[in-house]
């Protein structure tokens, strides 16, 4: 039995609790601004990291990617040089040399149908195995940090709205209500985690832990990410 569909729901069912307390904690001004807040805040994110992260590998992370291969590849006479090249030429990368990269399939292919053409090996390697994994961590790492800003500023607002607790007629409602939201934003902090395991997934990192198969076994955590990250995403 696998046990780490079971983990994602259980971790979800936490997430909501946690949230639902705390939204009846802080009651309900604070809690429903920042529950629009943190959605405003993903879209937010969302927006700046694909178009950032697309900005930045490619003109920043991919010349120099080229360029490195194209050097390494310059002397390869046969598939095994042109596999340690590549390999010699990702160490090199500082941003992107914690990576692993499996070349073998992928140059013995290539030398097949471009030959020992270093430029034509270094363009699509970097386009075909490079960018595919690169891209999607340095969108995570974009959206991540876009998220913490943005939600930071959205809490500062929210603390702002800690008045309405005192007024004795609200006062009475406001726990109920703070805990309805926080439902909502249970499921906001749950649509953080489903956009950060989609690039994860998408790197192909860990897939014997991330990987839509193993979402798809879950009985809950799966209509929160397919909503969001399937085939046919809302977003």
């Amino acid at each position: 039995m696998n046990l780490i569909p079971i983990i994602y729901d259980v971790l979800a069912v936490i997430i909501v609790l946690n949230c639902i307390s705390k939204g009846a904690k802080n009651g309900f001004a604070k809690t429903a601004i920042q529950t629009v807040g943190y959605i405003c805040s993903i879209i937010a994110a969302l927006v700046i990291s694909r178009i950032c992260a697309a900005l930045v590998y490619t003109m920043a992370i991919q010349p120099a990617v080229i360029e490195s291969m194209e050097a390494s590849l310059m002397n390869a006479a046969d598939t095994e040089s042109v596999i340690n090249g590549l390999t010699e030429a990702v160490e090199s990368l500082p941003a992107i040399s914690f990576l692993l990269f499996d070349f073998s399939g992928v140059a013995e292919n290539l030398i097949e149908s471009v030959g020992f053409d270093y430029s034509a090996i270094a363009e699509a390697v970097e386009k075909n195995v490079i960018r595919p994994m690169a891209e999607p961590i340095l969108e995570t790492f974009i959206f991540a940090v876009s998220l913490i800003i943005l939600a930071f500023a959205v809490s500062i607002i929210a603390k702002g709205s800690k008045f309405v607790n005192d007024v004795p007629i609200i006062g009475k409602a406001n726990s109920f209500f703070g805990g309805v939201f926080g439902i909502a934003n249970g499921a906001a902090e749950l649509a953080v985690a489903a956009f950060i395991l989609d690039f994860v997934i998408k790197a192909g990192i860990f897939p014997e832990y991330f990987s839509e198969e193993i979402i798809s076994g879950t009985y809950l955590f799966r209509f929160i990410y397919f909503a969001l990250c399937g085939e046919n995403a809302l977003v």
